[in-house]
């Protein structure tokens, strides 16, 4: 590629901070994603700048991670926390921001633009052509596939501005990363696009925090019941990661076995708080009285406690172009009951490590979870299995691919916008 050479890559996180706790407003997977092969590539030997919108918690200025991981915060709008659907209107002054920092303190030597999300990669749109670099995206989520199957928006944008937002970000993306085949083929699918101009660059999970172990000590130091099962969400509260629905096939489970929900996030996005409200409603009745405990977002360090305490994570999303949380799970040795969506269909094997559910009721649900918790020998077999089948999942991996991706982009022309 540059032989010894260190390379520069820009990666674009506009609306969330890498540093940011995931489960908190807007963060989530991405915020883990971002940090995470940040660090690896810059342990590599390169150097990662990251750019993001300075907000309530942090005013513009730089932190310095650790050797070759800069996170810089650009002043872009009111230097407060604003509703992702406000977003939009400062990407340009964000984009200015960037290009400044890049001219005055990098010299305008760049080798990538990486953008993350769609607003983002209006961002990487605009830096690509003034820097002649190429520019991957990855878009985490995508407009097309949320909004198959629900009944009320996601966010405050309207779906068609965001449609076209994406569509043009795809078409002036040197390589679009996606994390699986699924999402892969959604690109494609839905947008019209070759599916040359995706390329697959999977998750990892940080071995240090998941890893399996002992239930019982886990329990304990998080105050849980010693006694019965225990089944595990985590994630940003909102709608789209139907807690809601698991709430009610936990409700069904529990008429037959002993068994508690845990969750674990905040309120996050459009619906958020309204969609805590109800969960918490829902917690206080019935079957689920003194059995729902609801949990802050947690530190990895403190969530990886989480997965060892449960006897099975459930991931009931509407769509998941991934499902980081699903891996999580299986490195920490535990079963996974997903929705058969998306990145879910690779990493959750069919009655190996988990179930996967295509009709999203609760009885479907609760079927599942009764399923593999209802006998403990099948429920240590599969997490052993889930382990098994996750342990080549590493961020190193994913940087080394990203890289794989860049040598090939630089040995050809960039690609002009669509």
């Amino acid at each position: 590629m540059k032989g010894t050479d260190t390379l520069r890559i820009a990666m674009i996180s506009y609306h969330t901070s890498p540093l940011a706790q995931p489960g908190v407003g807007d963060g989530g997977g991405m915020n883990v994603y971002v940090r995470q092969l940040a660090t690896a590539l810059a342990r590599m030997g390169n150097h990662c700048d990251v750019y993001t919108r300075a907000d309530g918690q942090t005013g513009p200025g730089t932190v310095r991670v650790e050797p070759g991981f800069e996170v810089h915060y650009v002043a872009a709008g009111p230097t407060e926390d604003v509703p992702k659907e406000r977003l939009l209107h400062f990407v340009r002054d964000f984009t200015e921001g960037v290009l400044r920092h890049i001219k005055e303190k990098r010299g305008n030597k760049v080798d990538l633009v990486h953008a993350n999300y769609w607003l983002s990669g209006i961002a990487g749109h605009t830096i690509k052509h003034e820097l002649n670099v190429p520019l991957f995206t990855s878009f985490h989520t995508l407009e097309k596939a949320k909004r198959i199957g629900r009944v009320s928006p996601d966010d405050g944008y309207d779906s068609t501005v965001r449609v076209w937002h994406e569509q043009r970000v795809m078409g002036c993306s040197d390589a679009i990363l996606t994390s699986c085949s699924p999402e892969a083929e959604w690109i494609t699918r839905l947008y019209g696009l070759s599916p040359a101009q995706t390329r697959i660059v999977p998750l990892g999970v940080e071995r240090a925090y998941f890893a399996p172990g002992d239930k019982k000590m886990a329990r304990k130091a998080l105050g849980l019941p010693q006694e019965g099962k225990i089944v595990l969400s985590v994630g940003r509260i909102q709608p789209l990661k139907g807690f809601l629905l698991g709430a009610e096939a936990i409700d069904l489970v529990a008429q037959e076995l002993d068994v508690h929900y845990v969750l674990v996030g905040g309120p996050s996005g459009f619906d958020g708080v309204s969609e805590f409200e109800r969960i918490r409603r829902y917690g206080a009745l019935g079957g689920l009285k003194e059995r729902l405990h609801l949990f802050a977002p947690q530190p990895h360090e403190l969530l990886s406690s989480f997965y060892r305490a449960c006897d099975l994570v459930l991931v009931p999303s509407r769509t998941e172009s991934f499902g980081l949380v699903a891996l999580e799970a299986s490195a920490s040795g535990r079963p996974t009951v997903a929705s058969a969506v998306g990145g879910l269909l690779t990493l959750v094997k069919h009655g190996r490590t988990g179930h996967l559910v295509k009709e999203r009721t609760p009885r479907s649900f609760a079927q599942s979870i009764r399923d593999i918790i209802g006998e403990s020998d099948r429920n240590e077999e599969m997490g052993e299995q889930a382990y098994l089948h996750t342990r080549d999942f590493t961020w190193s991996q994913s940087a080394k691919c990203v890289l794989d991706i860049l040598e090939d982009s630089l040995s050809n022309e960039l690609v002009l916008c669509g």
